[in-house]
């Protein structure tokens, strides 16, 4: 992940640039997704991150924010459509979301394992790094694979009955209480890639790496590109238009 480094924080000297810091990161990615590409470079997290202002979540990637807002403003909304994401029903945006996200890493999740646990019986014995790889990715499958179920089975039906202006009564309470497990799931996974990035420079393959060591890493990128799209769909837009509902 790239980073705008600054030796000693951010400096702020443009004070025209202060209604950008006080948005929180999520609404600004909400409003267009172009945006979400500006805070990758910039090593801004604007999923399980999405909550923060801008100015905090500068100081906490150790960005410049004079330059991620002109970044930001590059990529101003002239001319550029409305965001249909954003402006879907709940039960459209959910299909979408299962369609689209959760069945991306269905679709990946073995292939990962299938990589990983190569990687193992190839190398393991000669590589240190290679056999906590495999357990971080066998615990991140692990955690996303009930994640998904529950959501399908529990949380989004819930979302879609209130949507039609249904009671929703379920063994849950409040909507509020499965948001806040779902969203707690996501940090955890967060932290699972954290540990990953740690442990292989960032998804760089060391030199020696073999075509499948490659294709993991590669495939690794592919797959937190598309989880931090699908949990800021998630936490950023359904979440809290579900808890206006309710």
């Amino acid at each position: 992940m790239l980073s705008a480094n600054l030796s000693s924080g951010p400096q702020i000297e443009d004070p025209s640039i202060s209604p950008w810091l006080d948005r929180k990161v999520g609404e600004l990615v909400a409003e267009d997704f172009r945006r979400a590409h500006v805070f990758s470079q910039f090593g801004i997290d604007f999923c399980c991150g999405g909550g923060r202002a801008l100015i905090k979540a500068c100081e906490r990637a150790e960005a410049n924010p004079e330059q991620v807002v002109a970044a930001l403003e590059a990529v101003s909304d002239s001319g550029a459509k409305e965001n249909e994401l954003n402006q879907l029903p709940l039960d459209q945006l959910i299909y979408y979301i299962e369609q689209t996200h959760h069945q991306y890493v269905r679709a990946k999740a073995p292939l990962l394992l299938e990589y990983s646990e190569k990687m193992v019986r190839a190398h393991g014995e000669h590589y240190a790094e290679i056999i906590p790889f495999a357990g971080w990715v066998r615990a991140l499958i692990g955690d996303l694979m009930p994640h998904l179920m529950k959501e399908e089975n529990i949380l989004f039906p819930a979302i879609r009955a209130m949507s039609q202006g249904e009671q929703v009564q379920g063994c849950f309470g409040h909507i509020g209480n499965p948001i806040n497990v779902m969203q707690h799931e996501h940090e955890e996974a967060g932290q699972i890639l954290q540990k990953l990035h740690e442990l292989t420079n960032d998804f760089t393959p060391p030199e020696y790496a073999c075509t499948t060591w490659r294709v993991c890493y590669a495939t690794l990128v592919e797959f937190e590109a598309d989880l931090h799209q699908h949990i800021h769909l998630e936490n950023n837009i359904l979440f809290p238009k579900a808890l206006q509902l309710a």
